[in-house]
């Protein structure tokens, strides 16, 4: 704890000498130590209200998407657990709504691709769906095809194996059974990958509709964050 400003410099100096895909870790790190020391004291969290607002800001306005609603998220996480005490609130208060602003300003270009985007996904996942349910392959026949013609040639391989050891062993009405799955579990390989690539497609079309789906929810909490914020600001100044 008495090393403090020393180690809270070092942490400035060098998330600013690190690439900006790097940075967001730094954040984490300073979040790290800010939660295991204030238990001890609160030289640390003095220490880093010094050069977190910058380092927040820098990785909201100059981070990818992932790294700025982390920082986001780390903003409502101090403020919650009341990290920096009072100074939370308005360290939350003006760095998102500058952040608002700045999504404002390019709000109607942003609208009108994520609508273009949803668009897009949704008939990805309809055609996908239509593919997946429209096959004239019957996904569970074929499984259950499959699922017997191995478990009969399980069985067959202990069979021939007691077989050998007692003598018994007849090749010849074996091999055309082994002919005959042989057949089935071609055919099956064969259906199951036509399954797989169409089932494979449409995972990847749900997956990047739950991502998109994933940002406009934080876009729409950390909005809504803002707005009770400045509602309960206002209560106070008009009581």
């Amino acid at each position: 704890m008495n090393k403090a400003k020393q180690v809270v410099e070092t942490w400035d100096k060098q998330f600013h000498c690190s690439p900006h895909d790097q940075r967001l870790a730094y954040l984490y790190l300073a979040n790290d130590i800010l939660q295991n020391s204030r238990r001890k004291g609160s030289e640390f969290v003095g220490e880093f209200w010094k050069v977190l607002p910058d380092a927040l800001r820098d990785v909201i306005e100059n981070g990818d998407d992932f790294g700025r609603n982390a920082a986001l998220r780390l903003i409502g996480i101090w403020e919650e657990r009341k990290v920096f005490g009072s100074r939370g609130q308005s360290l939350k208060e003006e760095i998102m709504g500058k952040h608002t602003e700045t999504g404002n300003r390019n709000g109607k270009q942003v609208s009108a691709k994520l609508k273009q985007s949803a668009s897009e996904s949704l008939d990805k996942i309809v055609s996908g769906y239509q593919v997946v349910f429209g096959s004239e392959v019957d996904e569970d026949v074929v499984l259950s095809r499959c699922s017997n013609s191995i478990s009969y040639l399980e069985k067959l391989d202990k069979q021939i194996g007691a077989d050998v050891n007692s003598g018994q062993y007849h090749g010849t009405s074996i091999a055309e059974d082994l002919r005959g799955h042989h057949t089935i579990l071609r055919d099956c390989i064969e259906q199951l990958r036509a399954v797989e690539t169409s089932r494979a497609s449409l995972v990847s079309h749900l997956r990047e509709a739950l991502q998109e789906q994933e940002f406009k929810l934080e876009r729409v909490r950390n909005q809504l964050q803002v707005c009770i914020s400045v509602s309960q600001l206002l209560g106070v100044w008009t009581r």
